[in-house]
C-alpha cells in the first residue's frame, strides 16, 4: 500500500520535477544570503569541480543515448532499456548528475543548513521519482530489468562497468541537450560569488558601484554565459537559415492556454 503510494507520488514528481526546484529557490534566498561574504577560495573550487563532474556525467549519458530513454521527458516512456556506458555503473546516472551539481552549488552557498534541506528534499523527491520509474521498467522489460536491476547499484556507482560497451558519443547531442542547465548553473555559480564580492566590497568600505564592488568580471562572465547560450540556441533551431520564426512559432503553439 505505502510502496504504491510512493510510486503515485513519484509520478507526479516526474511530470513536474523540472519545477520542484523553485519553493526550494524561495526558501534558499534568505539562507543564501545571511552567509554571503564568508567561504573563500577552497569553497569555491570544490564546489564548482563538484558541478563540472556532475555536468560531464549528464553530458556522458545524453550524449550517447537514443531519444526517449533518458529521463527528460515529461512521462514514463522506454523504448529501450540503457544497459551500456554511464548506465553499466549505476541505473540512474543523470539523477547522480543532479546532484553533483546540486550539492556543488550548495558548497560554493557555504550555508550548512541550504545543504541539509537540500539533501534531504532531494532525496525524498527521487527516492520517489526512482520507485515510479523502476515500476514502469519492471513492467515494460520484465526480467532482462530484473537481471539488470540485480548487477547494476541503483545510485552510487560502481568503479568496473557491469555490461556491454557504450555505444559512440556525440558532442553535439549533449550540447543540444545540456546547454540550458549548464547555462543555469554557471550563471548561479557567478551570481553567488558576485554576491560574496558585493558583502565583502561592503565591508571594506568600497564605493557603492560597479567597479566599485569589483562586479566587472561577474558582469562580464554572465554576459559570456548568455552569449553562449544564445549561439547554441540559434545553432540548435537553425537561427541563421530562418529557423527563429519555426521555433517561435513551436513555442507559442506549446504555450499553455
Amino acid at each position: 500500500m505505502a510502496h504504491g503510494r510512493i510510486e503515485r507520488i513519484g509520478q507526479a514528481l516526474f511530470r513536474w520535477r523540472s519545477f520542484t526546484p523553485v519553493p526550494l529557490l524561495l526558501v534558499a534566498v534568505p539562507l543564501v544570503w545571511r552567509s554571503r561574504g564568508g567561504g573563500g577560495a577552497a569553497w569555491s573550487a570544490a564546489g564548482i569541480g563538484l558541478c563540472a563532474a556532475g555536468q560531464a556525467l549528464r553530458a556522458w549519458v545524453l550524449g550517447q543515448v537514443p531519444d526517449g530513454t533518458s529521463g527528460q521527458n515529461e512521462r514514463l516512456i522506454a523504448t529501450e532499456l540503457n544497459t551500456s556506458g554511464p548506465y553499466a555503473r549505476t541505473r540512474n546516472p543523470l539523477y547522480l548528475g543532479n546532484l553533483l551539481i546540486t550539492i556543488g552549488l550548495c558548497v560554493i552557498a557555504h550555508d550548512p543548513i541550504l545543504l541539509a534541506l537540500v539533501a534531504i528534499l532531494f532525496a525524498a523527491q527521487y527516492r520517489a521519482i526512482i520507485a515510479a520509474e523502476e515500476e514502469f521498467l519492471r513492467g515494460r522489460f520484465g526480467a532482462r530489468f530484473e537481471e539488470y536491476r540485480a548487477r547494476v547499484p541503483r545510485f552510487l556507482p560502481r568503479l568496473r562497468a557491469s555490461g556491454a560497451a557504450s555505444g559512440p558519443w556525440s558532442w553535439r547531442r549533449a550540447l543540444r541537450k545540456e546547454h540550458n542547465p549548464l547555462a543555469a548553473w554557471t550563471g548561479l555559480v557567478v551570481l553567488l560569488l558576485a554576491s560574496d564580492q558585493v558583502v565583502r566590497a561592503r565591508a571594506a568600505g568600497a564605493p557603492a558601484t560597479v567597479r566599485g564592488y569589483g562586479l566587472l568580471p561577474y558582469a562580464t562572465l554572465l554576459l559570456g554565459i548568455t552569449g553562449a547560450w544564445l549561439a547554441v540556441k540559434g545553432w540548435k533551431h537553425r537561427w541563421a537559415r530562418g529557423g527563429f520564426t519555426d521555433d517561435l512559432r513551436r513555442r507559442l503553439r506549446e504555450t499553455p492556454r
